[in-house]
């Protein structure tokens, strides 16, 4: 079974992630995020390898294999660009991986359904149990304010940029 991965895309963004998916995996890549930007007239592919560092010869290489798949199935109008690039240090989490690797790192969480009436949710990883992320509200008055979120229930996380994520 492939593990969830927590995504806000389009259909067309989905069409896209759909199609490449299994190309990237066999070479060794994982898809982060796929975005459609209409405005730049450009489709950015976000990804990460399954093991190690990702390097310009990755997104090379990626490109020359999904980039025959999207022209062939005509999923973008034409003089569209493709930009395929890591996620970056303060990366968007997406798969349980993500969390468990980034625990003690500050993050911005928002929610598809409301916890304790609230939406949006900025605090450090304190750990995660199954399918629930553990984050201690920074924004709450009450130091020990812990909140369990289910997986399922996120729509976008993202990494808070820090001098912590610069040292790592």
């Amino acid at each position: 079974m492939e593990e969830h991965r927590i995504n806000n895309e389009t259909l067309e963004e989905s069409k896209i992630s759909s199609l490449i998916q299994s190309e990237l995996k066999e070479l060794g890549y994982l898809i982060v995020q796929v975005r459609i930007n209409s405005h730049e007239r450009a489709l950015q592919i976000m990804m990460e390898r399954i093991s190690g560092e990702l390097n310009i010869n990755d997104c090379t290489k990626a490109s020359r294999v999904i980039m025959p798949m999207i022209e062939s199935n005509r999923l973008l109008p034409d003089n569209y660009r493709i930009e395929i690039s890591s996620p970056g240090i303060d990366r968007i989490l997406v798969r349980k991986k993500d969390f468990i690797q980034n625990i003690g790192n500050e993050i911005k969480v928002e929610l598809i359904e409301k916890i304790e009436n609230k939406k949006n949710y900025r605090g450090k990883i304190f750990g995660f149990q199954e399918d629930y992320l553990l984050l201690t509200d920074t924004k709450s008055t009450d130091v020990n304010n812990k909140v369990k979120i289910p997986i399922q229930n996120i729509n976008k996380a993202k990494l808070v940029f820090s001098d912590k994520l610069l040292k790592l």
